[in-house]
Parts: structure tokens; sequence; C-alpha cells
């Protein structure tokens, strides 16, 4: 399980770090809500109401909290 810790860089952008190096970034939208866009080649799977998009690198969340839960259980995995 890796440790992940938090960057933050004000006002809008999070980043996941693990042993010093940036893994994600979480990044809040001016039209609300919040995206978490990977650093390297992982990709987000694809939502289960829609079974048949193409995962993606980025992924929307609409609180931060719910962001960095994802991110953080998608490292841990």
């Amino acid at each position: 399980m890796a440790h992940v810790t938090w960057d933050h860089n004000p006002p809008t952008t999070w980043t996941a770090m693990v042993d010093g190096q940036a893994i994600c970034s979480v990044k809040r939208k001016d039209i609300g809500g919040w995206t978490a866009a990977w650093e390297d080649e992982r990709l987000w799977p694809a939502p289960a109401h829609l079974p048949k998009a193409m995962p993606q690198p980025m992924r929307f969340f609409s609180s931060l909290e719910e962001a960095q839960a994802a991110v953080e259980q998608a490292l841990s995995a």
C-alpha cells in the first residue's frame, strides 16, 4: 500500500505525492467540482453508468474529499 501525501498549491491544486514523486493532480474547476488527472500512464476506469466508455486519464468529482479518497483508493489497489 502506497503512502500518499498531499501537496497544496493554493488556491486550486492538490498534488498526490508518493515517495516524493507527483502521481496525480486534483484541480478545482471554475464551473464547480474537481478533476483528478494522473501524471503517469494510469487511466481511470469508465464510470459504471457508461460501461462502453473508454478509460480516461482524467476524472471529474463533485468534491475535493471524494477526489482525494478515489486517488488514495486507486493507489492502494
